[in-house]
């Protein structure tokens, strides 16, 4: 009965995300704003740009990226998330503009919950790769799982540690999408 109820709420936040369509309008540069959010189901900004860290070695062809502000997480979910994308997309060849720049080549937009399921919290991720025109090219999408915390809200339960791996998985799925769209 457990599993089952487990499956129903992983399905329903599944098809809660892949309903979230295009036309949606996320502002990118909210993204930027540094506007706590109201309440974890509203986009959560990070309190800081994603802007391209100083460090590491950077390929010649680059990538050039906007990320949407991230739906569904809390601010103290997406800062280590938002901080490990900084860090990591310059070095793998990929360039994150702020919004109301030079718009990108591409806009990521991220849709993120977490469900507690017994003595675990489950992270879900989906991240929809548009281009400049709002279709969408790629998803990438998937789950970790963590020790809850006895009656703790579910992004509470969320260690940093965790945030920074998807922030790896985005930036390698990017890199590995894009190098096999281009050959």
């Amino acid at each position: 009965m457990r599993a089952a109820a487990r499956r129903h709420a992983i399905l329903l936040a599944c098809l809660a995300v892949s309903a979230c369509s295009t036309s949606e309008a996320l502002d990118p540069r909210a993204l930027f704003s540094g506007q706590p959010a109201a309440a974890p189901a509203q986009p959560a900004p990070p309190p800081g740009p994603l802007a391209p860290a100083a460090t590491g070695p950077v390929a010649s062809s680059r990538l050039r990226m906007e990320f949407a502000p991230v739906v569904g997480a809390t601010v103290d979910a997406v800062t280590p998330l938002s901080r490990r994308l900084s860090l990591q997309a310059p070095q793998r060849g990929i360039e994150i503009v702020p919004g109301g720049a030079a718009p990108g080549e591409y806009l990521v937009k991220g849709y993120l919950s977490a469900i507690g399921d017994g003595g675990e919290t489950i992270v879900i991720f989906v991240w929809d790769v548009l281009d400049t025109a709002g279709n969408r090219l790629h998803r990438i999408q998937g789950q970790e799982r963590v020790a809850a915390r006895a009656g703790a809200d579910p992004w509470r339960s969320v260690p940093s540690a965790t945030m920074e791996q998807i922030a790896d998985r985005t930036i390698g799925e990017i890199v590995a999408w894009s190098t096999s769209r281009n050959g």
